[in-house]
């Protein structure tokens, strides 16, 4: 007779390889968005936008709105990258990431280049470690209520 193994199925099983594995995966994408960020928009989005200097305003936000398009890219460029590492739920990592991250450039715009780099570094790799902690559920509607909760209260909190 063959002996059943009944394991609790309610948590995916994740070593400290894939721990790690993961954070530095945030960490490097939080550095890929701060060198993204800063060609976008250098070399996109103010020539773009600030050649006619009708509104200054509009020239002002050129950061920010480079970072914006510089999450939505990090996060396909995540997701890509965690299939290949074999992380679980890439999509809901790397949604709720953005999601939390996506006005990082304005939050980092002032600040000294070097910071900038740590800040974006340190956050991508902290929401990394945090998504993929709440995605070793099974239950995917759990993960996706969970993770979407989380971003709620984060960025409301951020807002107030």
């Amino acid at each position: 007779m063959a002996q059943v193994i009944i394991e609790d199925q309610s948590v995916l099983s994740r070593t400290w390889v894939t721990w790690g594995r993961t954070i530095a995966l945030g960490a490097a994408l939080g550095l890929i968005f701060w060198i993204l960020t800063v060609l976008l928009g250098r070399y996109v989005v103010e020539p773009l936008v600030c050649k006619d200097l009708v509104d200054a305003a509009v020239c002002v936000d050129a950061v920010p709105v480079a970072g914006k398009i510089a999450t939505i890219l990090v996060a396909v460029l995540g997701v890509i990258a965690m299939v290949r590492v074999r992380i679980a739920r890439p999509i809901i990592i790397a949604v709720a990431t953005a999601g939390l991250l996506w006005n990082l450039a304005g939050w980092t715009q002032g600040l000294f280049w070097l910071e900038s780099i740590i800040w974006s570094v340190l956050l991508y790799a902290l929401c990394f470690a945090l998504f993929a902690w709440i995605t070793r559920y099974v239950t995917l509607w759990v993960t996706i209520a969970v993770s979407l909760a989380i971003v709620l209260i984060i960025r409301i909190a951020l807002a107030v």
